[in-house]
This record gives C-alpha cells, sequence and structure tokens, in this order.
C-alpha cells in the first residue's frame, strides 16, 4: 500500500580528529602523483546511506531504504550526444500524446479502521492491453478491499480487480472490468539504457485534481540496488525527473514514447534521486501475474 512518505537524515558522519596545540602539526609532504587510470571506479567504494521511501499517497509514513551498492566501474564512453534525447520542449508533448492515454491514476481503500475512517492510497498505473490489463506497484494495492481506476480524460472513475501481486519484486497486475478498446503504453527496453538518455516521468503525483504530472530528467545510473527490512530490489534505474508520492506504479518513459521502467521510490533525504524497476526485469514478472501469482 502507497503511503506518503517522510524524509529521513542520514546519520552525521564521525567528527574528525583535530590536531593538539602542544607542538606545531608537522607539514604533510606532497601526495604522490597517481596514474588516472589507476584511480579506483565508482564501484570499489562504500555506498552512502540514502533514505528512501516508496511514492504512496496514503495514510501513514513512508517505507525507509538503503542504497547498498553501486554498478561496476565502466569504461567511459566518446563524448557523444545521447542515443535517446530529447532535443524540443514539443518532443516532450510528442511523448505524452503516446504514453499518457495509457496512463491511469489509483485510489484504493484498506479494511475499515473504525466506524468513522477508512485508510486509503493513491498510485498510478499504465495500460498493457485493449481489454484493461494494468500494470503497477505491488506496495499501491496491498492490503486493498476497494480498487478503482481513472483513465487520463476521463472524470468517472472505473472499478478493477487484483489478478496477481509480487511484493518481492513490487509489482502487481489489475483488470478493469468490462474494458475494451482501451490504449495501450508500448514496453521498450530498459536493457538499451545508456547514463545521460533523457526520460520522462508520468503519474500521479500528491494525487492532486487536475490530471496527471509531467517530469522530464535523464538516467543518472543504472543497475542500482536498494533494500530495507520488507524489500530488496535489485538492477534499478535511477533518475534525476522529479518524482513525487502517488507517481509509484507510473511509467518512466524514454524519447521514443516507450516505457521502460516503472517508478518505485525516491531518495527522500536527497534531491531529484528516483528510483524505477527496469521493464525487462517487469516482463516476465507480467506473465507469472497473469497466472495469478500472489506472493
Amino acid at each position: 500500500m502507497e503511503h506518503d512518505h517522510r524524509s529521513v537524515a542520514v546519520l552525521d558522519p564521525p567528527a574528525r580528529k583535530l590536531p593538539t596545540f602542544e607542538e606545531p602539526t608537522p607539514p604533510s609532504p606532497p601526495p604522490p602523483a597517481v596514474d588516472s587510470a589507476r584511480r579506483p571506479g565508482p564501484g570499489r567504494w562504500r555506498a552512502a546511506a540514502v533514505a528512501l521511501a516508496f511514492l504512496v499517497g496514503g495514510a501513514s509514513g513512508g517505507v525507509v531504504a538503503t542504497v547498498v551498492d553501486d554498478p561496476p566501474p565502466t569504461t567511459p564512453a566518446a563524448a557523444t550526444a545521447g542515443s535517446d534525447a530529447i532535443a524540443q520542449p514539443q518532443d516532450i508533448q510528442a511523448i505524452l500524446a503516446k504514453v499518457e492515454p495509457a496512463v491511469v491514476t489509483i485510489r484504493t481503500q484498506l479494511a475499515s479502521q473504525g466506524r468513522f475512517f477508512v485508510a486509503s492510497g493513491a498510485g498510478t498505473g499504465v495500460i498493457l492491453t485493449p481489454n484493461g490489463e494494468v500494470l503497477t506497484n505491488a506496495h499501491v494495492v496491498a492490503g486493498a478491499t476497494f480498487i478503482e481506476v481513472t483513465l487520463s480524460g476521463e472524470d468517472q472513475a472505473r472499478r478493477a480487480d487484483l489478478v496477481g501481486i509480487d511484493s518481492t519484486n513490487d509489482l502487481a497486475l489489475l483488470k478493469i472490468r468490462g474494458a475494451s478498446n482501451l490504449p495501450t503504453a508500448k514496453l521498450g527496453s530498459s536493457d538499451a539504457l545508456r547514463v545521460g538518455d533523457d526520460v520522462v516521468a508520468i503519474g500521479n503525483a500528491l494525487a492532486l485534481d487536475g490530471g496527471l504530472t509531467v517530469t522530464d530528467g535523464i538516467v543518472s545510473a543504472v543497475n542500482r540496488t536498494i533494500s530495507d527490512r520488507t524489500i530488496h530490489l535489485e538492477g534499478l534505474i535511477q533518475t534525476d525527473a522529479a518524482i513525487n508520492s502517488g507517481n509509484s506504479g507510473g511509467p518512466l518513459v524514454n524519447a521514443s514514447g516507450q516505457v521502460v521502467g516503472i517508478n518505485t521510490a525516491v531518495a527522500g533525504d536527497a534531491q531529484n534521486i528516483g528510483f524505477a524497476i527496469a521493464i525487462d526485469r517487469a516482463k516476465p514478472v507480467i506473465d507469472q501475474l497473469r497466472s495469478g501469482l500472489s506472493r
């Protein structure tokens, strides 16, 4: 179930030991020359702990996780234009024309929390088939007793049912009741992404009225791993496209208008560090969800 997240500060680093003033501190010798080719790559450094919250609009606090490792070092590529670039603002409008009709907002209710209060949540989903299959995050719909979705351009919400859920991969599949001839999203290849490629995030940010929120950015890292007490996700796409509570389950889209990731979490104590499930990792899970997988 998605919930509103809160930032959690990283622990302060240990204080550095200062020299005493009983004797003057001798000057340090100049550092030896280092061959740049032998400097350790980013994968050799221990990753910094990052507070991270899942992007759910809901009733209780967010889930905190930690980035636990870096991708292996890679050989720098020649300085060329990105293989997936968005050159003009009109390009984003063209992307939206392809994808936005297939993005839905999701609202859920949990079991009654008493006589007067009902816990609720909000998220985003992507339509996969004309008959109403919708891919979203498991934590958007986990424990829901009532699910409804609203299509882009529609005011009336539609009822949906849970087909399958995989909490270990944070994915779930819904089915819109009585749906037919719906617009669908085209799935791309996350394996083809490079750091620096342009991407667009679309979703139900903050569950605000007035339509979906659209932000753009780049792929800032690939093959990220995040973890906390309840979940461990690998092979994630890291992006600086602004994503917020309610974006969970929404698409991360490349410059061709193809879905390359499912937005999942954001570093709560950083600026513009979000994570999406790579679509190539999600594809085999989708087939399992269609068979009614529940875990």
